[in-house]
């Protein structure tokens, strides 16, 4: 019989190569080895370690299959919903959309007007806290001390531009966090938006 890791790792193959028909029915596979809550953590977890700013749409389709399979998942009246978490850590406007729209929209279709304005502030009260959480740990870098030299312009093609080699990977994180600063920013406009509305 297959565990939730041997099930996560199939999944994360099937991520992949792109295989979404595999990923889709792998989902009911893991719901064989373990409950819907610890399975919604289990993908969320998942799609916290696979997302980047790179491949944030493609996350955004998991996370929508997710979704489609079993409004459960969402765990809307769970007090941190894990993948509206998910979504507030990376910064991620691709996953916060998908989970408005697969989860959180479909919820508040036949509640009232106060019952909407609950559940946003509640969805604003956990972004607020992980975005001041996160902002104050975002580590800052020194070019001389973290990284060796300025990010120049390449003579032949204005359009690009160079890194010394050793900067690369800290390049990256650079982007990665400054991605996610903009998107926590604007997950916060957006529930406050739908709280004014």
């Amino acid at each position: 019989m297959n565990t939730d890791k041997q099930v996560l790792s199939k999944l994360e193959k099937c991520a992949d190569k792109n295989d979404l028909k595999g990923f889709n029915s792998l989902i009911d596979e893991l719901l064989l080895v373990t409950d819907i809550n610890n399975a919604s953590l289990l993908l969320s977890a998942f799609l916290l370690n696979r997302h980047s700013t790179t491949n944030s749409k493609d996350t955004a389709k998991l996370l929508e299959i997710i979704l489609s399979r079993d409004v459960e998942f969402a765990m809307i009246n769970f007090p941190d919903n894990c993948f509206f978490q998910t979504a507030v850590l990376k910064g991620s406007m691709e996953l916060y959309e998908c989970y408005m729209e697969g989860a959180i929209e479909s919820y508040l279709y036949d509640k009232s007007e106060d019952e909407a304005f609950d559940c946003y502030m509640n969805l604003n009260t956990i972004a607020e806290r992980y975005n001041d959480l996160i902002f104050d740990r975002i580590p800052k870098y020194i070019k001389g001390k973290d990284f060796k030299s300025a990010v120049s312009k390449f003579d032949k093609d204005s359009d690009l531009v160079l890194i010394a080699e050793d900067d690369i990977e800290i390049m990256e994180r650079v982007i990665e966090n400054y991605n996610g600063i903009l998107g926590r920013r604007d997950i916060l406009k957006d529930l406050e938006k739908r709280m004014m509305n």
